[in-house]
């Protein structure tokens, strides 16, 4: 159940605990007096109102900012294998005619002295009670017809918003969410949805340039970061505690690293990829039939 779905029951089950609380608190002789002895309270209310109290404290939890600590979770992905699938321009793009004078390379891996960008690292789900989305939204751009970035955290919940800078058409659709899908022609303003409320990972592309991808992993908690150019990432303010710490990477999947303890001050973990491993259901067969 989402945030938004719980705040409506809470709603609806308190006026309904305040209407039947109302008629028990009449005086007995009916004649509305003051300081009339009031009958008990019937069961059903009083189950009404035990449960309005139990989802109010619920959501209060869940929209609750997360505890911040002074940890600071730091490390590096590498990649270890032989060699990275080779990135060449998309055969689709030599023949878009705002895109093909500009030949890009395709950006779904990206490897650099043995070190792998755009991974997202985090602390996994279930782990952290609390985290309220930011009220900044996840900005996205689609610039020389590819997004930037090429994959961004969230909070669940959090409003996430799609640029069009390109002097032509773009179409951004999201799964599995239905978050997105809509056409943005040149100049038009941003699209923007929070529909993205439940963890996972979602998916941005463009009907209009199929190469064009981008992905948003939302998380229940605050505590995650993407690896840069050089491999490296940092989460700060993580509170103390041992933590399976996730890193999820669109062409390589998901690795796990359990029992983290995280104290005041630094902790590094680190993850390597060595490039045979299977691709994620979420993003399959990116690269098939691509150049």
């Amino acid at each position: 159940m989402t945030f938004r779905s719980i705040s409506m029951a809470t709603g609806i089950v308190a006026a309904a605990a305040l209407m039947m609380g109302c008629e028990g608190d009449k005086p007995a002789d009916g004649g509305g007096k003051l300081g009339g002895a009031k009958p008990a309270k019937p069961a059903a209310t009083a189950a009404a109102t035990a449960t309005a109290t139990a989802t109010a404290a619920a959501t209060a939890k869940a929209t609750a900012p997360a505890a911040e600590g002074k940890g600071i979770l730091k490390g590096v992905v590498k990649f270890s294998g032989k060699a990275a699938p080779e990135m060449k321009v998309p055969k689709a793009r030599e023949k878009a005619e705002v895109c093909k004078d500009n030949k890009l390379a395709h950006n779904a891996v990206v490897v650099k002295d043995g070190k792998l960008a755009d991974v997202f690292v985090g602390i996994d789900n279930g782990q952290i009670q609390g985290g309220a989305a930011p009220a900044k939204a996840a900005e996205f751009r689609q610039k020389d017809c590819v997004y930037s970035p090429r994959i961004a955290g969230i909070v669940a919940g959090q409003e996430v918003a799609v640029f069009n800078d390109d002097a032509t058409l773009h179409n951004v659709n999201s799964a599995p969410s239905d978050a997105f899908s809509a056409a943005q022609p040149k100049g038009a303003p941003a699209l923007k949805s929070t529909k993205f409320e439940e963890p996972g990972v979602f998916k941005l592309k463009c009907d209009v340039h199929p190469w064009m991808r981008a992905f948003i992993v939302a998380s229940d908690n605050p505590y995650f970061s993407v690896s840069g150019a050089d491999g490296s990432f940092k989460i700060e303010k993580v509170p103390a505690g041992k933590f399976k710490v996730v890193a999820w990477h669109s062409i390589f999947g998901k690795l796990e690293k359990a029992d983290v303890e995280v104290k005041d001050g630094e902790v590094t973990v680190e993850f390597e990829y060595k490039g045979d491993e299977k691709e994620p259901a979420e993003n399959a067969g990116e690269l098939k039939d691509l150049f």
